[in-house]
């Protein structure tokens, strides 16, 4: 895929211009289940059938006005969406020449000569333990 793409076009961008080719088709596809129904096999689910497999009612019980309900739902949040990507978009514009905060001196503060510092105290030594005599079992009492 990549020996036909123009050197200045990323990656994603082709994949989504495929996507936007095929859009028309793919809005054709059945939305709803596949002619053979849905069957249940073990723990997952298939559109073909299966040793053991139970089918399974898989037909969109709401009415008209819940399915227009939810589609304009779905529109208003793709237009949430939307409207947040491109607020977050302006921010990383925005942000392009601002530095990030660090931990630490700045390069400004690191070009300056360094203060010598006040006379530290000096580390102690560090001493040794001195060995603890056995002392000898005490002797069992007599019952």
């Amino acid at each position: 895929m990549s020996a036909h793409l123009p050197s200045h076009m990323p990656r994603w961008l082709a994949g989504g211009l495929i996507l936007l080719a095929a859009w028309p088709a793919l809005a054709q596809a059945p939305a709803q289940t596949p002619v053979g129904g849905v069957f249940r096999c073990g723990n997952s689910y298939s559109d073909a059938p299966c040793p053991g497999g139970q089918a399974v009612a898989a037909d969109d019980a709401r009415s008209a006005a819940q399915q227009r309900q939810a589609q304009q739902v779905k529109q208003r949040d793709a237009a949430l969406a939307a409207q947040l990507a491109s607020e977050r978009r302006a921010r990383e514009q925005a942000a392009v020449g601002q530095r990030a905060a660090g931990i630490g001196p700045l390069a400004a503060d690191a070009a300056k000569p360094a203060k010598p510092a006040a006379s530290a105290p000096k580390p102690r030594p560090i001493k040794k333990a001195k060995p603890r005599p056995v002392k000898p079992p005490k002797k069992p009492r007599a019952a």
